[in-house]
């Protein structure tokens, strides 16, 4: 088989039997968090796991065929004070976030918007942890094999709004069962905005630090809440 094959193996793998997995097996894994919260640190660290499996599926055509990651704009790479920039600015972010104090009104005005997934979301300081390091993992990887390798290849047979678009669905049917519609709906938006951020840019370093932001705000946003309703409701009337 020729190693250019493989380019088209990884794009089949990441556009459309992952994101089939991730529906297939969404309703199960979301009824197991449901029933099971103790659950959530096993599923953060497959999901760890399987994007950066994802990644290294997507890298490989390019080691195989002695290509350069600048064609999946990730150039910044070879730029040592680009990649301390990227994870200085998340670094500064999660201090910031962590720093952040939540009114009760803001904390109940946080759950009831994001109700529809409470259950994925971190409620003790060991999961807090874990969140964290996945929405660094998700940032770097999801925007790599999305914004950076299935969109370039899909440019290679379509007009670049339709590779676009084609490359941002997969992304957002992977949270269809888990997350439910309209969480979909707002991966595809934000899906649309990181394609916007490296549109601009040309590169995928501001896409995924605007993913690694928006990960760590809601994560850490939803524990602030979480701990604060919950302590809320045990002190005395």
């Amino acid at each position: 088989m020729s190693s250019l094959y493989l380019y088209t193996i990884a794009a089949l793998i990441v556009g459309i039997i992952f994101p089939a997995y991730a529906i297939w097996n969404g309703k199960k894994a979301r009824q197991l968090l449901i029933e099971q919260p103790s659950s959530k640190i096993l599923v953060f660290r497959q999901t760890g796991l399987i994007l950066i499996c994802l990644t290294i599926i997507v890298i490989i055509p390019f080691i195989l065929n002695g290509k350069r990651l600048d064609h999946i704009w990730l150039h910044f790479l070879n730029k040592p004070l680009w990649i301390l920039g990227l994870f200085a600015i998340s670094f500064l972010a999660l201090y910031i976030f962590k720093s952040l104090r939540l009114t009760e009104k803001a904390a109940k005005k946080f759950q009831k918007a994001n109700k529809d997934v409470s259950f994925l979301m971190p409620s003790t300081k060991l999961e807090l942890k874990i969140t964290i390091i996945i929405s660094f993992i998700a940032g770097i990887c999801e925007e790599i094999v999305y914004r950076g390798f299935l969109f370039w290849y899909l440019t290679q047979y379509v007009p670049i709004l339709v590779a676009m678009l084609l490359a941002n669905l997969p992304f957002a049917l992977g949270h269809l069962t888990t997350t439910g519609k309209k969480n979909t709906f707002g991966a595809f938006i934000l899906a649309f905005i990181f394609s916007g951020a490296w549109f601009l840019t040309k590169s995928l370093w501001l896409p995924i630090l605007l993913h690694i932001i928006v990960d760590l705000y809601s994560m850490i946003l939803a524990y602030k809440s979480n701990q604060l309703l919950n302590n809320n409701s045990q002190q005395p009337k």
